[in-house]
């Protein structure tokens, strides 16, 4: 029997999505950090996410041999998400390290994270990204969403330490749309943020689509947050309270003897009377729904095809 091999410090967890050459670069740079400069045990576990590139499956397989090096292909594409909830379920560590797989996080920031261990989750941060235009209207959208919803005090970024109990928390939590960064917050509070250099694709233009995004997005306000619920319950409650103020209105009007044009008043006040009480109803209904489909659905996160170099669970 083969004895268990033995829990590394920290695992590193790469989500792949149909990417070239800047797999094995990431690799040898990630070893490097940690041979050379943190001097600790570690694993990498990279997450095939369903690509559909013939090379990216050749530059996992060859890494695959490497010590220290677990590939994981998943049955198709389940959205980065899932991708990096895969690698934790898998990772051994005291300490897991997400990061991308296109070197726009550089490895060598590694050490800045970890010199916050005291914390439960630290992530890179950084002040102007290389991206387009519509990547970083879109980015500061979704930040304003983690700091309103999520209650993010900091902006996030792929790059991030998170602790092992954190983790395991996260992974207690049964959800077939995972969002990690709504994840962590339902474990902890304890969240800092180190600045750090954001550098161009290695693949050039992004892979994360405007639909990827939308996706991740809808995963945040819809999948991990009853926020639209409650946006939906407080507009039909305010347009149920003017359409009351309006009844008053015109019942007013016509106690005072003003004359108003016959049935147009009664109309709009029925209607936005009805309206408004369908829009509480549906979002207060809204609310326990989220609760039931969190609780009752079963469809997987993720599935896996095949892991190649895996050690012996312990």
């Amino acid at each position: 029997m083969t004895a268990p091999a033995a829990k590394p410090r920290y695992s590193v967890i790469v989500p792949v999505y149909n990417t070239g050459k800047a797999l094995a670069e990431l690799v040898s740079r990630l070893q490097n950090v940690f041979t050379k400069t943190v001097k600790a045990s570690f694993e990498i576990i990279l997450v095939d996410d369903g690509s559909t590139h013939d090379e990216t499956r050749e530059h996992l397989r060859s890494l695959a041999k490497q010590k220290g090096v677990m590939v994981i292909t998943l049955t198709r594409n389940f959205g980065k998400p899932g991708a990096v909830l895969c690698g934790l379920q898998q990772a051994r560590g005291d300490w897991m390290i997400t990061i991308d797989d296109d070197l726009q996080q550089s490895p060598e920031d590694i050490p800045l994270l970890i010199t916050q261990e005291g914390h439960d989750m630290v992530t890179a941060t950084h002040a102007r990204k290389k991206h387009s235009l519509m990547q970083r209207f879109t980015s500061r959208i979704k930040a304003w969403f983690d700091y309103v919803v999520l209650g993010y005090q900091v902006r996030l970024s792929p790059l991030k330490l998170i602790r092992r109990h954190v983790v395991d928390g996260m992974l207690a939590i049964k959800t077939n749309r995972p969002f990690i960064p709504a994840l962590i917050r339902q474990v902890t509070n304890d969240i800092v943020a180190v600045p750090t250099a954001h550098h161009s694709s290695t693949e050039g233009r992004s892979r994360y689509s405007f639909a990827r995004r939308w996706t991740q997005f809808s995963d945040l306000l819809v999948g991990n947050s009853s926020f639209l619920m409650q946006v939906f319950t407080r507009l039909g409650f305010l347009v149920a309270g003017l359409s009351f103020a309006l009844a008053l209105a015109v019942i007013t009007r016509k106690l005072l003897g003003i004359p108003t044009q016959a049935g147009w008043s009664s109309l709009m006040v029925t209607i936005l009377l009805l309206g408004g009480l369908n829009l509480a109803a549906v979002g207060i209904t809204g609310q326990y729904f989220i609760r039931i489909l969190d609780i009752t659905s079963k469809k997987p996160a993720y599935v896996v095809r095949e892991r190649l170099g895996a050690p012996p669970k312990g």
